[in-house]
């Protein structure tokens, strides 16, 4: 079953039906990203963020979202997909819960910790997909030319406008309290959408919010390695150069039989590029202490310092595979020329690195020493790739430097704003380190596999005590809030 309107759908009652997610089970950041959704880790994920057993129907609608938010004589629109769950609303009490959708495919509306509150609150969940993902990509167009209409700027009016839309579609919403939610990229939108639109909302959850957008990151790579441990990751180093040995000759020339062979044991494309190879690498390690789940992979590699080096290709290639799925590194989101090629490219991966390319950056890059990945995944590495994806020079630089003036970087100029990381989350080198203001509280969980937005999860009585402390300390600013 699926609703699609362009305008307000003819029975309001109907969106109680549609609003749940098959099969008992929804995300609180939707899901892990769409690569890595074919192996354990998924069912690992759906476990930690199952919200208990709901209803069993799944739908969308849209509304007519302006392509062109800034340009007045721009009369176009394009159909951006929203879902909506009222089982817990008490109309005209409650107050409404913004979801924010991020870079990937929104799949309904979250589940975990935030319906757990909106359950508490007697609240209206809506969920909105970000421009140019999923099912809401303007006139189906992933071209260079059509993506001038993708940028921060454009998602933040969207939000805005969006909220307009449904407050005159449902006049109870209007006269309720809004808080906006977001995890991970969508985290940092909703610190600057309480900058852009402050009127909106009265605040909001930034969990995991990469609201500084730094360039040559390489401070990922640093705490995943610090996440890990030393010798975990001894280990990883190991790998890599386990590969690059296989890969590389003594000159640095590129050896074609253990090339193939290499791509092979992960099954790449023929044309992936050895960087695009070792880029893919560094996730695999990286994903899996993001995502909460460092001991697997550290158990995983714990005997290959004594395998030899195709021993210790095979055993991370098995982990990889096993762990995301066998078609990880075939996924679309790696190799640069399918990332160029409209005949090949998946949309979604497109989008994002095009958002990385022109604004956001967060170029994930090899530390001068101590690295994990290899040093040729560096900055030079990245730009050439964003030429070579999208037909033009970009300058990320530029954009990283007016994001940061616009919206305040590690020192957001929003308020009302609640920011939580995690401990072992990478990403939290791109997030504030510290509370910016008395009204821009920030909570750093610090627990053994905690990883990217976990406060998200679905509330457990085994759950970290760091963890309860910073949903404690979260709700009590949102009590304020809605006061």
């Amino acid at each position: 079953v699926k609703i699609v309107s362009s305008g307000p759908p003819p029975n309001m009652s109907l969106l109680v039906t549609i609003a749940f997610i098959l099969s008992g089970i929804s995300y609180a950041f939707d899901s892990l990203p769409e690569r890595a959704r074919h192996g354990k880790a998924q069912k690992l994920f759906d476990n930690l963020y199952r919200t208990g057993k709901t209803s069993s129907l799944t739908s969308s609608l849209t509304w007519s979202a302006k392509l062109d938010n800034f340009d007045a004589s721009n009369q176009a629109t394009f159909e951006q997909r929203f879902y909506v769950n009222d089982q817990y609303w008490e109309a005209g009490v409650g107050p409404v819960f913004l979801y924010i959708g991020g870079e990937g495919t929104l799949n309904g509306p979250p589940g975990g910790y935030i319906a757990t509150l909106a359950k508490e609150h007697s609240a209206l969940i809506l969920a909105l997909e970000h421009r140019f993902y999923g099912e809401s990509v303007p006139y189906n167009n992933a071209t260079t030319a059509n993506y001038q209409y993708l940028s921060v700027e454009q998602a933040l009016a969207d939000l805005s406008g969006f909220t307009d839309y449904y407050k005159s579609l449902s006049p109870k919403s209007a006269a309720s309290k809004w808080i906006a939610f977001g995890g991970s990229y969508p985290g940092a939108l909703a610190s600057w959408y309480r900058t852009a639109y402050p009127s909106q909302t009265v605040g909001s959850l930034s969990s995991s919010g990469v609201v500084n957008c730094i360039v040559d990151f390489q401070g990922f790579d640093m705490q995943v390695s610090a996440a890990v441990g030393n010798d975990c990751a001894n280990n990883v180093k190991r790998v890599q150069r386990a590969f690059q040995s296989s890969i590389e000759m003594p000159d640095g020339s590129i050896n074609p039989v253990g090339w193939a062979a290499a791509r092979d044991l992960l099954a790449c494309e023929s044309d992936l590029s050895v960087t695009d190879f070792y880029y893919m690498l560094a996730d695999s390690w990286s994903m899996a202490v993001q995502y909460s789940n460092k001991q697997r992979l550290c158990d995983a590699l714990s005997e290959v310092s004594t395998q030899s080096d195709s021993q210790a290709t095979q055993t991370f290639a098995t982990f990889t595979k096993d762990y995301w799925g066998e078609d990880f590194c075939a996924s679309g989101f790696y190799n640069t020329k399918a990332l160029a090629d409209p005949a090949r490219w998946d949309v979604n991966s497109r989008s994002w690195r095009y958002q990385t390319c022109s604004q956001v950056t967060y170029f994930n890059t090899a530390p001068a020493s101590g690295s994990l990945r290899a040093a040729s995944v560096d900055l030079s590495y990245h730009l050439s790739q964003c030429q070579e994806m999208f037909g033009q020079e970009l300058f990320p630089t530029k954009g990283s430097l007016q994001m940061n003036a616009r919206y305040g970087g590690p020192f957001p100029k929003s308020t009302k704003v609640f920011f939580s990381d995690f401990s072992d989350d990478p990403w939290q080198r791109a997030s504030v380190t510290f509370s910016p203001g008395d009204d821009q509280p920030y909570h750093l969980a610090m627990c053994d596999q905690c990883g990217h937005c976990r406060d998200f999860s679905t509330p457990q009585a085994s759950d970290p005590p760091a963890l309860k402390e910073s949903r404690v300390e979260f709700e009590s600013y949102l009590n304020q809030w809605l006061k």
